[in-house]
């Protein structure tokens, strides 16, 4: 278990300081015991509707045009932290932005699900075993439309940050389901501002990302997917032929037009983001 996770570790119940031993976390506050399972915590059990993620590659030139942005985003935004800061990776998942963690070791990955990458398991909704006050930052990297219930994760999250401390996400907007059952909600930058404001945490930064060809792409794939399959006779055939010369004018338009763009949300004429980008700090004199 690490030791960074230990220091900031407390009682999700009384809030009193847990003692470790190799198979469990003892509260000698409350008497509650948290198992630990190949030295991972687990708070919460894993929700039995959860589809568990498989790993894949991830990086600065890797997935689509929103994960590459995501990458940008998180490691100019982590290159502002110093070595030493406490962080919180919620919903980390197979560690798709561990890479740029490495130099952060006391950076905590968090998950509802036991993956091998995980430094402890915990539903944020069920449990807050953070001590009030004791992280630099934490981390909602695609992960916020999967929260059923956002205002008690985010003020659970505000609760754990420092004064100034800074909560950084990726939030997709146009983007389709994924990871279901447990996709719940989508965003726009006129929310995102009073989501965070209801807990104590101001925007310091927020970008929205626009790709335009992505979101053609997308509806192609689902044409030749979902519809075509269902349609039979010529109108299958024409329907792919059809499908086949977009396809082709999409990789046209991308060779053009690039990987999309981020830009402030109010300067863009469109209203079709892909996502946004949003930096929040807690407020000083917020109350932990």
């Amino acid at each position: 278990m690490k030791p960074a996770l230990l220091e900031i570790l407390v009682c999700d119940r009384c809030g009193s300081q847990l003692t470790s031993r190799t198979e469990a976390l003892d509260c000698p506050g409350c008497g509650r015991s948290v198992p630990v399972q190949g030295g991972i915590p687990v708070f919460t059990p894993p929700p039995p509707e959860l589809r568990p993620s498989e790993k894949l590659e991830r990086g600065p030139r890797v997935g689509t045009p929103w994960r590459q942005a995501n990458w940008r985003f998180l490691s100019e935004q982590i290159a502002r932290l110093d070595p030493g800061a406490t962080i919180l990776d919620v919903g980390a998942g197979r560690g798709d932005f561990s890479a740029l963690l490495i130099d952060h070791p006391k950076t905590i990955a968090l998950d509802i699900y036991p993956y091998p990458e995980v430094d402890m398991v915990c539903d944020l909704i069920l449990a807050n075993p953070i001590r009030p006050g004791s992280l630099d930052a934490a981390l909602l990297m695609n992960v916020l439309e999967h929260v059923y219930d956002p205002h008690t994760m985010l003020a659970s999250l505000s609760k754990m940050l420092k004064p100034g401390g800074i909560l950084i996400a990726a939030i997709p907007f146009l983007v389709k389901m994924h990871q279901t059952p447990v996709d719940f909600a989508r965003y726009t930058h006129y929310a995102l501002p009073r989501l965070g404001a209801d807990h104590g945490l101001e925007v310091a930064f927020l970008e929205g990302f626009y790709d335009p060809v992505s979101l053609l792409a997308e509806g192609i794939g689902n044409l030749k997917n979902a519809v075509l399959p269902e349609v039979s006779g010529y109108r299958h055939y024409m329907g792919r032929l059809l499908a086949s010369g977009l396809q082709a004018s999409a990789n046209a338009l991308r060779r053009l037009l690039g990987p999309g763009r981020l830009v402030p949300p109010g300067s863009s004429r469109s209203q079709s983001p892909t996502g946004y980008h949003v930096t929040y700090r807690k407020i000083t004199g917020t109350a932990v």
